[in-house]
Formats: structure tokens, C-alpha cells, sequence
């Protein structure tokens, strides 16, 4: 059994979840959606969250799949590479994950 799917977003925010699972669906992207129990002493760092939600893709749609992720974070498109190059930015899972998602 090969196991290919990759974690992209780890959050308790029901709304940028559904923004990024609709934008997902609508560019033909398959991902597996799974709830984890948050362990009770661990829940302050989710600001209370009795739960979380992980969101997966398949190894082979990662890159179109972070580039809506940090859409649905930032609300534009991901900056061009050679823009990036031209600027001396280069990207970092900052750019793609607020605190509480880095997986």
C-alpha cells in the first residue's frame, strides 16, 4: 500500500477550511478530510477546540493545491517564481500556514 497523500492545512477555522475544500473541488483536486480529537491539556494552543480538522492531497496535486491554499489565506494569486527571484523573496511554509495550521 503506497501512502502519497500529504497534510496542507491543520486548523479549527470551519470557514477557511470550506473556502479551501470549494476552491479544491472546483480545480478538480481530490483530499482527504479527517477530524482529530484534540487531547484535552493540548487544546489551549487551538484556542479551546475540542477538535481539528486535516486537510491531505495527493503528492502529485501538492503544488497546485498550495497555490490555492495561499489564495484562500492571502486572497490573491501565489507571486510568480521569477517575481520572487526579482525580489529576493523566496517562499517558506510561513507564506502558506497561519500559526495554528503547520502541520
Amino acid at each position: 500500500m503506497v501512502n502519497n497523500e500529504k497534510e496542507i492545512l491543520r486548523t479549527t477555522d470551519i470557514d477557511k477550511k470550506s473556502r479551501l475544500v470549494k476552491r479544491l473541488v472546483n480545480s478538480g483536486i481530490s483530499y482527504l478530510e479527517k477530524w482529530e480529537k484534540v487531547p484535552f491539556f493540548s487544546r489551549k494552543k487551538y484556542d479551546g477546540a475540542k477538535e481539528i480538522c486535516v486537510i491531505m492531497v495527493n503528492d502529485h496535486q501538492m503544488e497546485k493545491a498550495m497555490e490555492i491554499l495561499y489564495e484562500v489565506n492571502n486572497g490573491e494569486s501565489l507571486p510568480a517564481a521569477d517575481r520572487n527571484k526579482k525580489e529576493g523573496h523566496t517562499l517558506s511554509d510561513d507564506d502558506f500556514f497561519d500559526e495554528e495550521d503547520h502541520p
